[in-house]
């Protein structure tokens, strides 16, 4: 088990400094009008927002988004209650909803699911540019009209509408950053925004586009151990280094026309591209820790001998996703009013472009010691040999091939009609069609004689830590490496009809290329029919929002078996069900000031995909397998919500709140014995299984404030508290354990003074540990 830690003791400090943009709106050939728009307009929208929804939800708004020292979506999110950010090489990344990790919440683009890069249902946001966006909406409570699928929370991301405007409007950003281990400010950051509405056939058409480009180089340094026994390391140590530029590209284009009776078409459409060029630099302890027991002296422990491997991996991955909505609102003759919507959406992961340059030194009979002082930064000291390139001899030179897509498709119809003068009801239906697909090949090449990493590129990385790391095989040296290793113009066949490069003159395969890359190919195609019914009821102050859903998910999961290392071909499995979601949000006006809000409904989250693939790796022999489970039951959750919001002012606000969860059939990793899984009886068995019911409980704060002297302050705090059992046969011990990615406390504060044409913000953001993985 490891425990993330955070960075910096105090989290992320960040000051932003800037002259507010000037947005300007003007009839052709005049300027008409000039609005400045700054931290206290985006706080009394985000307060005007959440106060007037019908369910639990935290809102940043356009003003706010990317006007903070935020790289990415995820780094805007975090400055909403309940929301942690799980980081990677300093920038945001994945986003957990109150203590539920990325993977067991939605995210949606204009209302649309967002489909996911990689092999999971989580979406990495690190690579969706702020300024491709209106704003952020997080719902904690779900109504019936709303896809039923999250137990965290809900993430829409909405994107501009030129009818936010009252004509031509137009935004150009530019800024940069500097890195101080990069020593580079030549990071920049490029926007442009222009809408424009036109008078058209007795209506008006209004069309907003957005370009974004970023560019950011990131150096960093980390190290890792593979555990502690009881008074000190006994697995090996490694030093990475990393070496990165990551772009993200963007373009949203939305044209919505509205008639002169009020109905409305619409087309949305979103494009996000994110390319993460990386060289990673590995400099590890190989059997020294392992395999010699350590003599302790304090905080030093010494170990008889080692050997070390150092390791280069240049890599290109591109990721991309992309969304695309056509729809049409209209309003009968009897008041009706009826929504008619297709849409779509698509994310790939390429990541054909990685290799992996690995050499070992010999083993050194001279003492290995580590100095224990400062455990964060503990300091080792290497034999002289260990600096010594020569030293090393290739081992293996790998290349991996893996592309991940996923495609959803669907259309949807909603009526909505007035029952009487409190009461209004709707309903709808909706279908979707997904298929997620994942390919993989790994191709291994060991020389058949001896070559040294003095042969090749070197380099050596100095400074951060005071154990010196390297030599690295540098990057230049992998990719020459890799034309000498690998015969691209000769494909050599896998058994499944799959290829790896054949080898090279003086390398052979390794033997492991069939095992690791035949069930590692799988496809799973989910279709998802839905129908609602929900009314909404306006009883003296209070307000109810209350109904039912039902999904029918009609999943079908393909994949290749890999049995006594032989390719026996694909297994195809079907799994079926239907989910009940009832909810009820009832919205209380206390005062003028004053509401209270009480929600409670039933969401599901389906199985991930790389628990429920088909295919597996066996041995008949000792009747052995390791595979997914497409078996596997989707984890449900009753949520209940209690909060109390107070509003004293347009931009001054306090609110607290209580939640709930009574979480079934979560998912955990197993390696059991006497297991039926894909219709057979195992002796042994590593995969995935339902485990019994758990909680979750946490509380909510938040407060906005702005003075008329330009003073403005914001703060909120999130306290999760919930455990998962583990069986006796998880892979990870029976145990008690928190949730993956839960935080026990969040906390987000930001001081401003926005006043005439300055706009200077100061914000931090603070969370505790977390359970990054078991097993690991």
């Amino acid at each position: 088990m490891r425990k993330a830690r955070p960075a910096l003791r105090y989290k992320t400090l960040a000051l932003l400094v800037s002259l507010a943009a000037a947005e300007i709106q003007a009839q052709p050939a005049e300027i008409e009008q000039i609005d400045v728009v700054g931290s206290r307009a985006s706080l009394q929208s985000a307060i005007q927002r959440q106060r007037s929804s019908d369910k639990v939800a935290g809102v940043v708004d356009s003003d706010a988004i990317g006007n903070f020292a935020d790289i990415n979506v995820s780094e805007s999110l975090r400055r909403i209650s309940g929301v942690m950010v799980e980081n990677d090489q300093g920038e945001g990344r994945y986003v957990s909803v109150r203590g539920m990790s990325a993977d067991l919440n939605a995210m949606t683009i204009n209302g649309v699911s967002t489909t996911s890069p990689e092999d999971r249902r989580g979406i990495m946001l690190d690579g969706v540019p702020t300024d491709l966006l209106d704003s952020m909406t997080v719902y904690k409570t779900l109504t019936p009209n709303l896809d039923a699928d999250t137990i965290g929370g809900a993430i829409d991301l909405e994107t501009i509408s030129a009818f936010k405007y009252s004509d031509t409007f137009v935004r150009l950003k530019a800024e940069t950053n500097y890195n101080d281990l990069t020593k580079d400010a030549n990071n920049p950051s490029l926007s442009a925004t222009l809408t424009k509405r036109i008078q058209l056939n007795g209506g008006e058409l209004g069309a907003a586009l957005v370009l974004s480009d970023q560019s950011r180089r990131i150096v960093s340094h980390n190290n890792e151990t593979g555990g502690w026994g009881e008074t000190a390391p006994d697995s090996d140590i490694e030093w990475r280094f990393y070496d990165l530029e990551r772009d993200r590209q963007g373009v949203v284009l939305n044209l919505d026309y509205l008639s002169n009776n009020d109905s409305r078409l619409y087309a949305r459409m979103f494009h996000n591209e994110y390319s993460d060029a990386e060289y990673r630099g590995k400099f590890e302890t190989r059997d020294g820790l392992e395999d010699n027991e350590a003599v302790i002296d304090g905080d030093t422990f010494t170990y008889a001998n080692t050997r070390v491997d150092t390791e280069a991996r240049p890599r290109v991955e591109v990721r991309e996703i992309s969304s695309l909505q056509l729809g049409s609102e209209f309003t009968l003759q009897n008041g009706s009013d009826i929504r008619v919507e297709v849409f779509g959406s698509r994310a790939k992961q390429d990541d054909t472009n990685r290799v992996n340059a690995i050499y070992r030194s010999g083993r050194v009979d001279q003492p290995l010691t580590w100095d224990n002082s400062n455990p964060k930064k503990p300091v080792l000291n290497f034999a002289d040999e260990f600096y010594d390139p020569s030293f090393y001899k290739l081992k293996s030179f790998e290349a991996e091939y893996g592309v991940t897509r996923d495609t959803d498709l669907g259309a949807r119809f909603d009526m909505t009609l007035a029952l009487d003068s409190g009461t209004e009801l709707q309903y709808g239906a909706k279908l979707r069609q997904r298929e997620k697909r994942n390919d993989f090949n790994f191709c291994a090449y060991d020389p058949l004689s001896d070559l040294s990493l003095a042969d090749g590129g070197t380099r050596i990385e100095p400074g951060y830590f005071p154990t010196l790391q390297g030599p690295y095989p540098s990057a230049e040296g992998a990719l020459a490496l890799g034309a000498l290793a690998m015969n691209q113009a000769v494909p050599a066949l896998l058994a499944d009809g799959t290829f790896c490069p054949s080898p090279g003159a003086g390398f052979e395969f390794s033997g492991d290329e069939e095992e690791e890359s035949i069930p590692a190919d799988w496809a799973t195609d989910e279709d998802v029919m839905a129908a609602y019914l929900m009314a909404t009821t306006e009883v003296n102050n209070m307000t109810f929002v209350y109904g039912l859903r039902y999904e029918d998910t009609r999943a079908t999961y393909r994949g290749k078996n890999f049995v006594d290392g032989n390719y026996e071909g694909l297994s195809v499995f079907n799994k079926d069900y239907g989910f009940w979601a009832p909810s009820v949000n009832l919205k209380i006006d206390l005062s003028d000031t004053q509401v209270a809000r009480v929600g409670l409904f039933r969401s599901l989250v389906r199985p991930g995909f790389g628990q429920s693939r088909a295919g597996a790796v066996v041995d008949v022999e000792d009747n052995r397998i390791s595979a997914g489970n497409p078996d596997l039951d989707p984890t449900t959750a009753w949520n209940f919500d209690l909060s109390y919001e107070l509003y004293l002012s347009d931009d001054t606000f306090f609110s607290a709140g209580l939640f709930y969860k009574q979480i079934d059939d979560a998912i955990v990793e197993i390696d059991a014995r006497n297991v039926s899984l894909q219709g057979q009886l195992w002796d042994r068995a590593g995969t995935y299984v339902n485990a019994d019911d758990s909680t979750i409980m946490g509380v909510e704060v938040a407060l906005q404030k702005s003075w008329d002297n330009g003073l403005l302050a914001s703060f909120n705090w999130t306290h999760t508290d919930g455990e998962s059992d583990l069986p006796a046969d998880a892979a990870s011990g029976e145990r008690s354990v928190p949730y993956l990615k839960q935080a026990k406390n969040t906390a987000n504060v930001a001081f401003g003074y926005n006043k005439d044409a300055w706009d200077i913000r100061l914000a931090a953001n603070y969370r505790s540990d977390y359970l990054d993985e078991l097993g690991g």
